[in-house]
């Protein structure tokens, strides 16, 4: 009994120190008053929380500690359009006086006919 009692003390402290570090990282993601990146591509694109499409989002950071830039990659499947099988969108973010400004948006394409199906491509499906 006293065993399963000091390993849940153990568990419940590793839990609590895990959540006050995810609380740090992100107090160092959002520095200054503007939103996270991952923030910003949702309320300019409202239509990946509503499409019929399967999405995919990540966020990446150039460095765990103090980040100076960032990428939310978009990877939207299932499309209506019968020539593309997915669609992805890199949009890249720099932290300029404490807020994260995008500085650029890619968009690239798998088709589902063609030359190339495997991997993505800049230029428009046939």
């Amino acid at each position: 009994m006293l065993r399963l009692l000091s390993t849940s003390i153990i568990c419940l402290g590793l839990i609590t120190t895990g959540c006050a570090t995810t609380k740090k990282l992100a107090s160092k993601v959002n520095i200054g008053s503007s939103d996270t990146p991952l923030q910003q591509v949702l309320k300019e694109r409202p239509d990946l929380r509503k499409g019929s499409a399967t999405v995919e989002i990540r966020q990446f950071f150039n460095s765990v500690e103090s980040p100076t830039a960032a990428q939310v990659k978009v990877t939207e499947t299932g499309l209506m359009d019968d020539s593309v099988r997915s669609m992805r969108t890199v949009y890249s973010f720099k932290l300029v006086d404490g807020d994260w400004k995008k500085v650029d948006t890619e968009k690239s394409y798998q088709c589902l006919r063609g030359k190339n199906t495997k991997s993505f491509q800049k230029a428009k499906c046939p």
